[in-house]
């Protein structure tokens, strides 16, 4: 299902004509029926190795009356990470975030139409990273800066067609030498990223395509070379609970299995 940061975006952020959906490694369905708390596993299949199977990572989640994310526990073989959030009149006012080492709080600002415009994290040791934001008024980000601790700076700059629906996102990385992505998007009228194209590169770029269900879900993602030819294919199998909520998520490599994630969900 959806990363907790992603399922936070959705829950505080209000509808506009085309709000584009962040993607960064997959899409899935919005969750119905009322969640008390998700157990999340994730299961990778190490088929270069004899067909291996390991448990990468353990989630679990609980989850308010009102949806609201209250608090995420993270386990994998580095260690437990827990993340605990403070709310008011349904936005998230701070996280604390607890590992074996360190706890960092994030605080959080929101403009009059409740995007979030400030994130703040300080450590114990009082360094901070921040991440500033302005929107448009479909509550898209125009600009987005990131500084981690003063050290590496990250800016991105977004241009928005949406008669033609694609965007032009700029990114430049700021750290002993300045590095400079420019990347084209095409969404459909729900937001969705369909294509994404380096702009950057020769007239014989590679190129991405997603293939998007009518709940939401990502199904494919086709990696393509210049002349459409398909270098690689990964797609999605979901298997659904009782309520509609997704219990397995299977992605494949060129059919081949390569992760599995398990979801047992706890209803209100």
């Amino acid at each position: 299902m959806r990363s907790i940061g992603l399922l936070l975006f959705l829950f505080l952020t209000s509808c506009a004509t085309i709000k584009i959906k962040d993607y960064s490694n997959d899409y899935t369905q919005e969750v119905v029926g009322k969640i008390k708390s998700m157990d999340i596993k994730k299961y990778e299949y190490k088929f270069i190795k004899n067909d291996t199977v390991n448990l990468v990572k353990t989630t679990i989640v609980y989850f308010d009356i009102n949806q609201n994310v209250i608090s995420e526990k993270i386990l994998t073989d580095n260690g437990t990470k827990e993340t605990n959030f403070k709310y008011n009149n349904g936005l998230v006012l701070e996280k604390e975030v607890i590992s074996a080492n360190d706890t960092a709080v994030t605080t959080l600002k929101y403009d009059k139409q409740n995007n979030i415009i400030e994130e703040k994290s300080t450590d114990s040791n009082g360094l901070f990273n921040t991440t500033t934001q302005t929107f448009d008024k479909y509550h898209n980000p125009i600009t987005i800066k990131k500084n981690f601790a003063n050290k590496i700076k990250h800016s991105i700059y977004n241009k928005y067609d949406y008669k033609n629906k694609f965007l032009i996102s700029k990114n430049i990385i700021d750290t002993l030498l300045q590095k400079e992505v420019v990347m084209k998007r095409y969404f459909d009228k729900n937001g969705y990223i369909l294509k994404s194209e380096n702009m950057n590169a020769t007239s014989s770029s590679k190129y991405y395509t997603h293939e998007i269900d009518k709940k939401g879900n990502l199904v494919s993602k086709i990696f393509h070379d210049a002349d459409g030819t398909i270098i690689e294919t990964v797609t999605f199998k979901n298997t659904y609970d009782n309520i509609g909520n997704i219990k397995i998520r299977e992605r494949f490599l060129n059919n081949k299995l390569i992760d599995k994630t398990v979801y047992i969900n706890t209803y209100y």
